[in-house]
């Protein structure tokens, strides 16, 4: 009988140490798997010259030019802050388009860039009456017309170059 209780008594041992197992005792011995390279990504650069994307950054500053004017002949009804934000930023891209066109292109540009900031002081005005902003409309939207016309990619693409 006692060694029917030792039988016993040692499967239950074996019972609980199977249940419960040697988790630990694996971690501690199993091999580590060996952490592999990672290969690093290949980048490559282009030093594109900025004579060659004259185009597309005259094409970008275009359009920009465009949806702010667009945008400020909409809002001349508009708060003050607006009108101003718009105005700064046509007349920072209309001066950005003119850098990107040769001499006689220049000029042309230029006559409109003088139209256009001789509303200035009445943009920036903060209350503007009705025929104020009828005026400086009818300016912008003609001059808005004219360039539009005038200097559309397709028209200026032989004229581009870059000042420096």
């Amino acid at each position: 009988m006692m060694r029917y209780m030792r039988l016993k008594g040692f499967i239950v041992i074996v019972l609980c140490l199977s249940i419960a197992g040697c988790a630990g005792m694996q971690r501690k011995f199993a091999r580590k798997k060996k952490e592999e390279a990672k290969q690093l990504p290949i980048v490559t650069t282009y030093d594109y010259a900025k004579e060659l994307r004259v185009d597309e950054l005259y094409k970008k500053r275009f359009l920009f030019w465009k949806s702010w004017q667009g945008e400020l002949i909409d809002r001349m009804g508009d708060s003050y802050k607006k009108r101003t934000e718009c105005y700064d930023e046509l007349m920072q891209n209309l001066l950005e388009m003119q850098k990107y066109l040769n001499d006689e292109k220049y000029k042309e540009l230029g006559i409109f860039i003088t139209e256009i900031k001789s509303v200035d002081p009445d943009v920036k005005k903060i209350d503007l009456t009705n025929s104020e902003k009828y005026r400086i409309a009818q300016l912008l939207e003609k001059t808005k017309r004219l360039i539009d016309k005038r200097f559309l990619y397709t028209h200026v693409k032989d004229s581009l170059e870059l000042r420096k």
